[in-house]
């Protein structure tokens, strides 16, 4: 069974943005980087495409996986 919590928070009224979707982002990013998430699951909760979701954390400058581009390359074949 799903459960949800609701949480409020304060911002300021001159705060430009979409802060639904940047507290949604920014706490599936945590529960990624601290590994109680995947990727994909956490993209998913972040309610993203996962292309969306790689973006953010490449634009955070947060790994999506351990690889450098030139390992990943190789891992999958595409020298």
């Amino acid at each position: 069974m799903s459960h949800e919590v609701l949480v409020r928070v304060r911002v300021p009224s001159h705060y430009a943005g979409d802060v639904e979707r940047e507290v949604r982002v920014a706490y599936a990013i945590d529960l990624f980087v601290r590994g109680i998430v995947s990727v994909e699951r956490a993209a998913e909760l972040a309610g993203i495409s996962l292309h969306e979701f790689l973006l953010e954390l490449r634009r955070r400058g947060v790994l999506a996986y351990p690889y450098s581009d030139e390992e990943l390359r190789e891992e999958l074949g595409l020298d």
